[in-house]
């Protein structure tokens, strides 16, 4: 069987659904409708509260704390404590990134908090909406391999190496059907571990790598998440 073969069998795409100068790779509606199912599929299409430790490249804990994350079309924060004490907030509002720490604005951050909009849509405009909040076209769709895996690239990548992607953009696993990596302007870059199982059957990544040019690697690792109204978290 072909690869657009199988793309009809498993999305259920029709002549419509595949680009006819390019059949092995189904439309942007498509893989955002699929990226949508599955966000649901792995309960994450809610509000959640993600307990987190950040850890340096040596694997020492760096920090510690939560990530707020307040669904699609949610603020998006992350709470953390650092290994001196000082506190640190992280938060996505409306297309913006801020830093804060102990309570004064940072005008250099290391961006460790994810366009986790993506993560969490629940319909087709809304991925289309939570990647164009991080400058990605959402009407554009590649090929590419990440983390070992062949995904589709929604937003478009760059020709040329796939670590060398430049453009805003989704890798999903064409095959696991879970995010691989996003990628956004001016280097950063998330790279997602594979999904963990959190009760009641909340699916998020076990970790997440953060790369951004002039700061080391980090690694969020997820440790407990729960569901809920974020106004009564703690």
């Amino acid at each position: 069987m072909t690869l657009a073969a199988v793309l009809v069998a498993v999305l259920g795409l029709g002549a419509a659904g595949v680009a006819p100068a390019r059949a092995a790779i189904p439309t942007a509606a498509a893989v955002r409708a699929e990226i949508a199912r599955k966000n649901q599929q792995a309960g994450r299409a809610q509000p959640l509260v993600v307990e987190v430790v950040v850890r340096d490249e040596t694997g020492a804990a760096a920090a510690s704390g939560r990530m707020l994350l307040g669904g699609a079309a949610g603020p998006t924060r992350l709470e953390l404590v650092l290994a001196d004490g000082r506190r640190e907030v992280h938060e996505r509002r409306a297309g913006r990134y801020e830093a804060t720490r102990d309570g004064e604005p940072v005008a250099r951050a290391m961006p460790l908090l994810p366009p986790f909009g993506l993560l969490q849509a629940r319909s087709e405009a809304d991925v289309a909406a939570a990647l164009a909040l991080i400058g990605g076209d959402p009407d554009r769709v590649d090929l590419g391999m990440a983390g070992g895996a062949d995904c589709w690239v929604l937003g478009g990548r760059d020709p040329g190496p796939f670590d060398a992607n430049g453009r805003p953009s989704y890798w999903f696993d064409q095959d696991g059907r879970r995010p691989v990596r996003i990628d956004e302007r001016g280097g950063v870059r998330f790279r997602f571990g594979p999904p963990a199982r959190h009760e009641p059957a909340i699916f998020l990544p076990a970790w997440i790598d953060v790369e951004a040019p002039g700061w080391p690697r980090r690694r969020i690792e997820v440790v407990r998440v729960t569901s809920g109204n974020l106004a009564s978290a703690p």
